[in-house]
């Protein structure tokens, strides 16, 4: 009875929470706005603008592989153990299409990265908010259509490149919107995501014969998933916009290590398990988290020592952030 009472909590836990992907590719737009503007200054050019999204985004993803590949190497040889993965895992992990997991969404981070240019000149070009937001809806529903015809079935580029550029870009999109969008305009936005998500539940109580999680639409995103996705973020959006928020360390340091944060919780999602065993699902929660933040601290701080000698600040860099 316990056990049954734990895993309908860890369920409801997951569904409130199952908004976090869009709602990284949202803030990630939000941010890009500037980010990008800043790159364009002075004599910078596109290419100088790619070339630091890669620096910033690949380079230390393949650091991360490289150090997590080996150190489970290193676990089975110690351990007698099986190496658990298989020479296409690894590949594939690197090519960040699956593999291990968790990886993807850096290839959609870069995708979004490749589409900045393009989404600012749409963003200053269009003047009026209805059309651009209508544009967007337009994308959306060609997404939608092309998924339906299970295209991204037969169609590995589509499935794995195109469809995430269309959807994630559409997302992104609406993230760069927001940066001149009022609070008020952010829960307009919210409300209706929550009535398309809330007419999609109905259609998949039908459909299904019950209540589902958001979760079975999620690979490939569909409506049922993005729609709640997206009311959570813009709701949570506008209530950002209308707070008074104060500078506080800690989440200063999260913020600007939360690349290298999400690698180290991928080793550490794998990890404990072998470690600990099954353990409560909050108490896993927490020990992923507070592993990853403490070993992202040590790791800053050996940087800040190796600052100090002559080593090359730009290879330093791909261990920040």
């Amino acid at each position: 009875m316990h056990n049954s009472s734990s895993c309908m909590h860890k369920s409801i836990c997951m569904q409130i929470r199952n908004f976090d992907v869009p709602l990284m590719v949202i803030i990630s737009g939000f941010l890009a706005f500037d980010s990008y503007k800043r790159s364009m200054k002075g004599s910078s050019s596109i290419f100088n603008y790619y070339w630091k999204r890669i620096s910033r985004l690949l380079i230390p993803t393949w650091i991360f592989l490289i150090s997590y590949f080996t150190l489970v190497f290193l676990f089975s040889l110690i351990t007698k153990g099986n190496y658990p993965y298989s020479f296409s895992a690894v590949l594939r992990s690197f090519l960040l299409l699956d593999g291990i997991g968790y990886v993807w969404i850096i290839r959609v981070y870069l995708i979004c990265s490749f589409l900045t240019p393009i989404f600012f000149y749409f963003n200053n070009k269009i003047k009026s908010g209805k059309r651009k937001f209508l544009i967007l809806l337009i994308m959306y529903a060609f997404y939608e259509i092309a998924v339906f015809s299970g295209i991204n079935e037969s169609s590995v580029i589509f499935n794995f490149i195109i469809a995430y550029a269309i959807l994630y870009g559409v997302i992104y999109a609406l993230g760069m919107l927001s940066k001149k969008t009022s609070a008020a305009d952010d829960m307009k936005i919210s409300i209706l995501s929550f009535m398309i998500f809330i007419l999609s539940s109905i259609g998949i109580l039908f459909i299904c014969n019950g209540i589902q999680p958001t979760q079975i639409m999620k690979y490939p995103p569909r409506i049922y998933y993005i729609s709640y996705a997206l009311f959570i973020s813009f709701l949570l959006l506008s209530i950002f916009k209308r707070a008074s928020l104060k500078k506080v360390d800690f989440i200063e340091f999260c913020s600007k290590s939360s690349l290298w944060i999400y690698l180290w919780h991928i080793l550490f999602l794998n990890m404990i398990p072998l470690l600990f065993g099954q353990i409560h699902w909050i108490a896993f929660y927490f020990m992923v988290l507070m592993c990853s933040i403490a070993l992202c601290h040590v790791q800053n701080r050996v940087i800040d020592k190796l600052e100090t000698k002559s080593i090359n600040k730009n290879i330093l860099k791909l261990f920040r952030g």
